[in-house]
C-alpha cells in the first residue's frame, strides 16, 4: 500500500497551528520574565517586606534613633542695622539709637553695616549702646583710605 499524498491545506493548517502555539509560549515566557524582573526590582527597592502586617514584631521595640532626629535649617534671628547719613535703620525701618538697641536686644544679635557717609558720632554712640545692652554684634565697615 502506498501512502496517500497529504492534503496541502491540511499541512498548512497544521503548520499555522504549530506556529500559533509557539508564539503563545514565547509570549507567555516573556510576560513571566518581565513579571519576575518587576518583582525583583520592587522587592529590592521596597525593602524586605511588602507591608502587609505579617511581620514578627509587635512594633513596641526601641527602633532606630534616626527616626527621632530632626534638623532645623533656620539660624537664630538677628537684626540688620545700617548706619548711614540718613540715620539708623533696623531691618529697613528708620529708628532712633535707643529703639534700635531695644529691638536688637530681643534677637540673638545684630549685623551692623556702616556706610562711608555715616556720621562717626552716630556709629560710636550706637556701638557703645549695643555693648552696654550686651548685644552681640557683627560689624562691616567701609575700607578707610590710607
Amino acid at each position: 500500500m502506498t501512502d496517500p499524498k497529504p492534503d496541502p491545506r491540511l499541512v498548512k493548517d497544521v503548520a499555522r497551528e504549530v506556529e500559533r502555539r509557539r508564539r503563545r509560549r514565547k509570549l507567555l515566557l516573556l510576560v513571566v520574565l518581565a513579571g519576575a524582573i518587576v518583582f525583583a526590582v520592587l522587592y529590592g527597592t521596597c525593602g524586605h517586606g511588602w507591608g502587609l502586617g505579617a511581620g514578627a514584631g509587635a512594633g513596641a521595640g526601641e527602633g532606630s534613633i534616626r527616626a527621632l532626629v530632626t534638623t532645623v535649617d533656620a539660624a537664630p534671628k538677628r537684626c540688620a542695622i545700617r548706619v548711614a547719613a540718613v540715620g539708623i535703620t533696623v531691618d529697613g525701618a528708620v529708628m532712633t539709637k535707643d529703639v534700635a538697641v531695644a529691638a536688637c536686644k530681643l534677637t540673638s544679635g545684630a549685623d551692623v553695616v556702616v556706610t562711608g557717609d555715616a556720621r562717626e558720632g552716630d556709629w560710636t554712640a550706637l556701638r557703645e549702646a549695643l555693648a552696654a545692652a550686651h548685644v552681640e554684634t557683627s560689624v562691616r565697615e567701609p575700607a578707610r583710605p590710607r
